[in-house]
């Protein structure tokens, strides 16, 4: 199986370099020179050949050493404060770091790394200190890994948390974790009465037992598990974070950086498909004429480039607005949507115009729209995003009737 779909062997400077262009479109000249420095060195260092290496058997997910890796040339942790322990490249060098994987990985890594980077060391800065001092420094370096717990087997089966004198109980089941497998540690969403709660497990607690590791379709370089909490006891200290407004605010903090971080994701990854599609179909002649000549296919990659120009400048509007717009998680979640549903129609596309070779596990396109359906759920379903942006402007539009409705708004970078 090629494990590589988007490149051959390791990344081509061409690759790079298209690479390059479409974050500093998402960017902005002026951040993009902010990070060119450590994206040129990411660059060298993180390509497709040395991920490949740390891939289990024909086609697995990686190994332990492949986060000791990204840690070791400071892939990890990028954008954690210089002064809690991270390397203080803030949103920006994050992206760099998303878009790297997203163009030399299959995808799985760029929702490890971000599960780590973006999604337990958030919480882990809003830990008390000796937690934070105790395990944020063995994520930045990846000595240590993370996975955050969400999914519960239904509304009728939540994950509990109660507490009992100075210790907290845990009991419950989560599914599709990512990094779930291999993880030390669990940030688990639970129930603690009437409200959510965040709280930090140490995997390695009694109790604590990995279910199921999944067999998924894309992503695969990352696993997927299912872990058992079975009365796990913790003390108090670790309720990372429990309801009321500072904890929704936390949480979509949280989560909006994780679905822009894909949102990016998906942008390279239709780039990538979109650029090696259009070589095909120039090249490729049916009928007298270039595939590409023909009007039907000729509008529809017109329609794909159009969609990436867009794509680029939502990327773009997101990253100026986060932390700093009181609707940004609608407009998160509505770019997520777009950006993986626009690359899902492109790769699906390109595997027609590929062929008889559009349906070999070799191919490109499929291992893009493979990747694309598991993008699809990370980070929130698209029925999830679709169900946040609709109740946002269901309340716009009862608050206030006169505004023009934020979906239709096109901000170009």
């Amino acid at each position: 199986m090629n494990t590589r779909f988007l490149v051959e062997s390791a990344q081509s400077g061409a690759e790079t370099d298209a690479t390059r262009f479409r974050l500093k479109g998402m960017l902005g000249a002026t951040e993009y020179a902010s990070i060119e420095a450590l994206f040129s060195r990411l660059a060298r260092e993180v390509t497709a050949e040395r991920l490949a290496g740390f891939r289990r058997g024909d086609g697995g997910s990686v190994t332990r050493e492949a986060f000791s890796f990204l840690g070791g040339v400071g892939a990890l942790g990028v954008g954690v404060p210089a002064d809690r322990g991270g390397h203080g490249h803030g949103l920006t060098g994050s992206l760099a770091v998303t878009t790297l994987l997203a163009a030399c990985d299959e995808g799985g890594l760029v929702l490890g790394a971000n599960v780590q980077s973006e999604v337990a060391c958030s919480w882990l800065l809003r830990a008390e200190a000796d937690i934070c001092e105790t395990h944020l420094p063995r994520l930045v370096s990846g000595q240590s890994i993370a996975c955050q717990c969400d999914t519960d087997p239904s509304a009728d089966e939540p994950t509990l948390a109660e507490v009992d004198g100075d210790e907290i109980v845990v009991t419950g089941i989560k599914h599709y974790v990512v990094n779930g497998d291999q993880a030390d540690l669990c940030f688990v969403a639970a129930r603690m009465g009437p409200s959510p709660a965040i709280i930090l497990i140490d995997k390695s607690r009694p109790g604590v037992s990995v279910e199921k590791v999944w067999d998924k379709l894309g992503t695969r370089s990352i696993d997927s598990a299912s872990i058992r909490f079975d009365a796990v006891r913790v003390p108090k200290s670790h309720l990372l974070s429990r309801h009321g407004l500072r904890q929704m605010i936390v949480w979509n903090e949280v989560m909006s950086r994780l679905r822009l971080s894909i949102a990016a994701a998906a942008t390279i990854i239709h780039g990538c498909v979109l650029d090696g599609i259009m070589a095909h179909a120039s090249a490729r002649r049916l009928g007298g004429r270039p595939l590409a000549a023909w009007p039907v296919n000729h509008h529809a990659l017109s329609q794909a480039a159009a969609d990436e120009q867009l794509m680029i400048a939502g990327v773009a509007g997101a990253v100026r607005r986060l932390g700093r717009s009181p609707d940004v998680v609608s407009r998160v979640a509505q770019l997520k949507w777009f950006c993986v549903e626009r690359a899902c129609d492109l790769a699906r596309l390109a595997c027609d115009l590929e062929g008889g070779r559009g349906y070999m596990a070799e191919s490109r396109s499929l291992g893009a729209y493979k990747t694309l359906r598991g993008m699809r759920m990370a980070g929130g379903s698209q029925t999830t995003m679709l169900t946040i942006a609709n109740h946002t402007l269901a309340n716009q539009a009862e608050t206030e009737p006169h505004t023009r409705p934020a979906a239709v708004e096109m901000e170009i970078a």
